[in-house]
């Protein structure tokens, strides 16, 4: 009875790290070229416009975020595992994305540095707690997502 539940909880923790691959784990979270548009949308995602709405350049704050280039930061974590071990605001497993943005600048050091750590994984500059890599995103996709956590400020 022992070795079976041990068999069970040893599958359980696979699956909810990620171990349980599918046919969907290995593309990018988002491409794109098959989502109509959308950071995640598919089938259901708005139809695609090919006018880009007008800013007012002087209407913006001088220290405006670095903005995400054409991709939905925050979709993409939604999408993704992200929320496992993390919170905006308070930490779980990993630090708060609040906590990020208080010790990250906004700017492109930053964000590709970070960006890399997402997709590379990291240990020991929020505790011992390793964060696991994301080699199935995209670079750009990483950035993106780094660009909305630091926003969170």
């Amino acid at each position: 009875m022992k070795k079976v539940l041990l068999v069970l909880f040893i599958a359980a923790g696979i699956y909810a790290c990620g171990g349980g691959a599918t046919e969907g784990d290995s593309k990018p979270v988002s491409t794109n070229e098959d989502n109509k548009n959308s950071q995640i949308g598919g089938e259901a995602a708005a139809p695609a416009t090919t006018t880009t709405p007008a800013v007012d350049a002087a209407a913006a704050p001088a220290a405006a975020p670095v903005a995400a280039a054409g991709k939905d930061g925050k979709a993409l974590i939604e999408g993704s595992d992200c929320r496992t071990c993390h919170k905006d605001d308070a930490k779980l497993i990993g630090p708060a994305y609040k906590d990020v943005a208080k010790k990250y600048e906004n700017n492109e050091k930053n964000i590709k540095l970070l960006g890399e750590k997402v997709l590379k994984g990291g240990q020991g500059v929020w505790g011992e707690i390793p964060m696991a890599g994301h080699p199935n995103l995209s670079l750009e996709d990483a950035e993106a997502m780094v660009k909305y956590i630091l926003t969170l400020k």
